[in-house]
Formats: C-alpha cells, sequence, structure tokens
C-alpha cells in the first residue's frame, strides 16, 4: 500500500481557546498557522490541529480525526473501493496540487488520505 505515515491529527473542540491554552502555553508546541476556527501546532512529526466545532460541526466536539500521505491516492482510493469500503469523498482537489479521499471506517469515522 501507498501509505507513507500520518500526516496530521485533528481535535475538534467547541472551546477552542482552552486546548491552545493547554498545547501553545503548557506543553510549548509551536503555531505554524492560527485563524479563529483553526490552531496548527508544527512538531517534528504530524501535525496536530485543533478545529472549532461549532454550527454544523457543533456534534464533532471530542471527537478525533487523523489523515496520512499517500504517494498514489488513485491507487489507494482504487483498492479501498475493490475492498468494498465506503468512501465519503474521492479523490476531491484541494489545491496546491493536493488531492484527498475520505474513508468512512465500518465504526463511523472518518481517516483522510492526502497525496497528488
Amino acid at each position: 500500500m501507498p501509505v507513507l505515515g500520518i500526516s496530521y491529527v485533528a481535535v475538534w473542540s467547541k472551546n477552542l481557546a482552552a486546548n491552545r491554552h493547554v498545547f501553545a502555553n503548557v506543553l510549548e508546541l509551536p503555531i505554524a498557522y492560527e485563524d479563529e476556527n483553526i490552531v496548527v501546532f508544527g512538531t517534528d512529526g504530524a501535525q496536530l490541529v485543533l478545529q472549532r466545532a461549532v454550527g454544523a460541526d457543533e456534534h464533532l466536539d471530542g471527537t478525533i480525526q487523523f489523515g496520512f500521505n499517500v504517494t498514489d491516492l488513485e491507487a489507494l482510493t482504487r483498492a479501498l473501493a475493490e475492498a468494498g469500503q465506503t468512501i465519503a469523498l474521492d479523490q476531491e482537489d484541494l489545491g496546491l496540487r493536493q488531492r484527498v479521499t475520505v474513508l468512512r471506517l465500518p465504526s463511523g469515522q472518518l481517516v483522510e488520505f492526502i497525496g497528488e
């Protein structure tokens, strides 16, 4: 399989400021990007993303999402489909020469696969 490794781990939260405080001030992780709905921390490994859970995403409060970098998104997407897996998003363009396929696990969680 062309999976390289975990790209990011996202934590959804209604109280973004409180979680930001823990990671930025207590754990002293450096902030790579931030706006009113997201905080991205740079680490030596996968990025840690804090995502605001509001509006349509309010039900995601307390959930964790993760994504993998892949070398061949088309082949991976085809293999998932051939294995009878549920594809929630099929190779959608993210811009900057990146696309994403989203797999819905049998337990309902979403896993993103990011590649060219």
